[in-house]
């Protein structure tokens, strides 16, 4: 798995530049780091992952290097690479990570992120939970401002306790946060996408009692894992043939081989680089 993970990334899933996804999702998992806390910076678009990088702090300058391991392997396939937004849960070392690579980038804050924190904290309060969700259900951003008025004023009515309060009022006042999704149609809104391969990630890491080893291998093992899964065809859950094979197969239209390995293989030709060399650490 480590030999796989050597391979680009981008570059092995992505075979044609033009379905190179203009809109990404990204965020860092928590990690056992040989006894030390770790950072697994994943980067998600088209449903595949094309990002996954290993470092030991989650402040601008660690993070930055992280992410730009996509960025440089993005740009290999097409050197004019600019994503058009970036889902991120609010972290800011995550948002200056990408505007650095990306300047033109736009971030899109996750309302999922602004959900969780307020369940946490009245987990009973279903009336409330549903409430919260017919706001982000708004079509247009004008209906969303409308919504989200209109919610402020029921809660007013209501009797909260202070940390349930302190999560409202934070969630009112990122409404024209969350409003910027709406000038990008297709961009991630939620986590979603990245939250799903990181769960399994999840439950790798536990399996294997964290990440063990230096960076370099701890890292292509990861890098590893995040090709087969794109790679690996989906679970069967019906009698009806699917028409996508794998993530891979659906972001790129196609197939080189009908056995989703031999595709790997032969997706791995010149280990996924294009217009440069490999740097093998």
């Amino acid at each position: 798995i480590e030999r796989l993970g050597r391979n680009s990334l981008v570059g092995t899933t992505v075979r044609d530049a033009a379905r190179l996804p203009a809109h990404l999702v990204a965020d860092e998992h928590h990690a056992d780091w040989a006894g030390q806390k770790g950072y697994v910076a994943t980067t998600v678009g088209g449903g595949c992952v094309l990002g996954v990088a290993l470092t030991a702090a989650a402040d601008d300058v660690h993070l930055q290097e992280a992410y730009g391991v996509f960025a440089a392997e993005a740009r290999d396939v097409d050197p004019q690479y600019t994503p058009e937004t970036v889902n991120t849960d609010g972290w800011a070392a995550t948002r200056n990570a990408f505007l650095a690579w990306f300047p033109r980038i736009v971030v899109v804050l996750c309302f999922l992120h602004g959900f969780l924190k307020l369940r946490d904290r009245c987990r009973k309060a279903r009336d409330l939970h549903r409430r919260v969700w017919e706001v982000y259900r708004a079509t247009t951003a004008e209906e969303f401002r409308r919504l989200m008025t209109a919610f402020q004023q029921w809660c007013a009515t209501q009797t909260w306790a202070a940390s349930v309060q302190e999560m409202l009022e934070k969630l009112w006042n990122k409404t024209e946060s969350y409003v910027v999704a709406y000038a990008h149609p297709g961009c991630h809104r939620t986590s979603n996408a990245v939250d799903r391969p990181m769960n399994r990630l999840c439950r790798l890491m536990y399996a294997s009692r964290g990440v063990h080893g230096h960076q370099d291998s701890s890292e292509f093992r990861l890098r590893g894992w995040a090709l087969l899964r794109n790679f690996r065809p989906y679970a069967r859950r019906s009698n009806r043939p699917r028409v996508h094979d794998s993530p891979a197969h659906r972001l790129n239209g196609k197939r080189y081989h009908e056995h989703w390995l031999h595709n790997l293989m032969v997706s791995t030709s010149l280990m996924g680089f294009r217009n440069r060399k490999p740097a093998i650490r």
